[in-house]
């Protein structure tokens, strides 16, 4: 008869973030998407505008949902949707798909306003 091994340890310690950290992330999104908005009108390219505009409201929405977000994995994959949706906003905006422009332009705040909405209400986190 053999002996069973108890089950190998698959995740890594859980690293909570702070309340400063958080805060912090809120203020440097926010400003990075405010100093994007005031950019905008430089670039004469409508299709360059446009994404310089999205990138803007990207950062806002990180910006928005870090403060609810509480551990260092969340937030690595908030910043992992971020980036897939500036790529996204990239390759629509420049392609001038207008179609996934407004989508992505209604989708990306309202996944970032669930964080701090499902915290509240049942304490359920989007970026698990």
């Amino acid at each position: 008869m053999t002996t069973a091994s108890a089950p190998a340890k698959t995740s890594a310690p859980v690293k909570y973030l702070t309340k400063a950290v958080g805060g912090g992330l809120f203020i440097l999104f926010w400003a990075i998407a405010i100093v994007l908005w005031v950019l905008v009108g430089q670039f004469d390219d409508a299709g360059l505008r446009g994404f310089v505009a999205d990138a803007g409201i990207v950062f806002a929405s990180l910006g928005t949902a870090a403060p609810f977000l509480a551990t260092t994995r969340s937030l690595t994959i908030a910043f992992g949707w971020g980036a897939v949706a500036l790529g996204l906003f990239a390759l629509a905006d420049l392609g001038q798909l207008t179609v996934i422009v407004y989508l992505l332009r209604m989708f990306v705040p309202l996944v970032a306003i669930l964080a701090p909405v499902n915290k509240f209400v049942n304490g359920y986190r989007v970026f698990v």
